[in-house]
């Protein structure tokens, strides 16, 4: 096979494996795109069937685990609050960057100019496929399972593959690029790129082995990340454990009223009755007026879900949602204190709203017939 033949042919199968690969990865993006549409529930029927499968045993559990929260609003991390906020900017901005090279390039072409070498490019060869990546982690942190992880990672590697194939393409079709090569970087410019190169020689076999090897350290670096993260999300939680489980409380609230708001709750009738011989439950903690489609609860007429935290929120009252974690098929189950690491699931057991001055259950009502995402696994926190 000749040289030309093969770049053509590395091209080709870069172009393949990004149009598999990207695939995949759009179903990710619109699983963030229809919980915020009418649409949530229907796709959630659909994307279930493989949580299904995902959750049904211990070794791909983890997979569909948040290792960022989705559903806390406030917790004791500057960092943890922001990453939402985060993500949206580099989402949004990295499709705007896209777009703006997708401008200069059509432009050249319909100019008949050649290889594109100024405006986005001048010190940055693929500014294109840098802002999907910015747009890629932007995603990641808006949707931070760890299934993303894996997604964003082989993503990235499929972007430097392609680069690289029309990389060699280019240095055929067009005069003077070997120049521009030199002098400017992959994704960054010259002077930011790291300049080594790996002794494989021309040994198809060894390439792919380099490739195979870096792919496997950047995807067990970046989930050991993950993994971090996961542990100082947790860590800054607003949370109290009890003999029955964790109490979450998605806003910030102190302690001493975080334990009384679980007093109150447990105490009534209802709840005791709904809770009885029952464990390793999640009970969340939200104003009276939140409401979160993700956590089965009573929506008055004319309420509306939302993350948002009320701005008007009384401090002296609260709505405690009572549920029961499911875990991956797993023995024994784990201790109170890791209920939150090792669930992948809950059902809906009961709800109340607690009145802090007044020291009692004001309201109180059963699980929603119809929950919004039916019987489908939502985030955990």
């Amino acid at each position: 096979m000749t040289d030309n033949s093969r770049s053509d042919s590395n091209a080709v199968n870069a172009r393949r494996a990004l149009a598999v690969t990207g695939a995949f990865y759009i179903l990710i993006a619109f699983e963030f795109l229809y919980m915020a549409s009418p649409f949530a529930a229907y796709f959630y029927g659909v994307y279930g069937l493989g949580l299904d499968w995902l959750q049904g045993s211990r070794t791909t559990s983890w997979l569909i685990q948040f290792f960022m929260p989705h559903l806390v609003e406030e917790t004791t991390s500057f960092a943890i609050d922001i990453h939402e906020s985060v993500g949206l900017f580099l989402f949004f901005g990295g499709l705007a960057a896209f777009a703006a090279g997708a401008v200069q390039i059509y432009s050249a072409k319909l100019r008949g100019r050649g290889a594109v070498t100024g405006g986005l490019y001048r010190h940055i060869r693929h500014p294109q496929y840098l802002a999907l990546i910015v747009a890629s982690i932007g995603m990641l942190m808006l949707w931070p399972r760890y299934l993303v992880v894996m997604a964003t990672v082989t993503v990235i590697f499929v972007y430097i593959a392609l680069a690289r194939a029309e990389e060699s393409v280019c240095l055929r079709r067009f005069p003077g690029y070997a120049s521009y090569l030199k002098n400017t970087g992959m994704f960054l410019p010259a002077a930011f790129s790291p300049n080594f190169k790996l002794p494989v020689g021309d040994s198809a076999a060894a390439r792919m082995a380099v490739w195979a090897l870096a792919y496997a350290a950047s995807l067990g670096i970046a989930l050991l990340v993950a993994l971090g993260i996961r542990a100082h999300a947790i860590a800054s939680f607003h949370i109290l454990t009890e003999r029955e489980g964790v109490y979450l409380s998605v806003v910030a609230i102190p302690q001493r009223q975080l334990s009384e708001v679980a007093r109150i709750a447990r105490a009534a009738p209802e709840v005791r009755a709904a809770i009885s011989g029952k464990t390793h439950l999640i009970a969340y903690v939200l104003p009276t007026g939140m409401y979160i489609s993700e956590i089965p609860m009573h929506l008055p007429p004319g309420a509306r879900y939302s993350h948002r935290v009320p701005a008007d929120r009384n401090p002296a009252r609260y709505k405690v949602v009572f549920t029961q974690a499911v875990f991956g098929r797993r023995a024994p189950l784990p201790e109170p204190s890791g209920i939150l690491w090792n669930a992948v699931h809950k059902t809906a057991l009961w709800e109340v709203y607690v009145d802090l001055g007044a020291g009692q259950v004001v309201a109180s009502y059963p699980p929603p017939e119809k929950p919004f995402y039916g019987d489908r696994q939502v985030p955990l926190f």
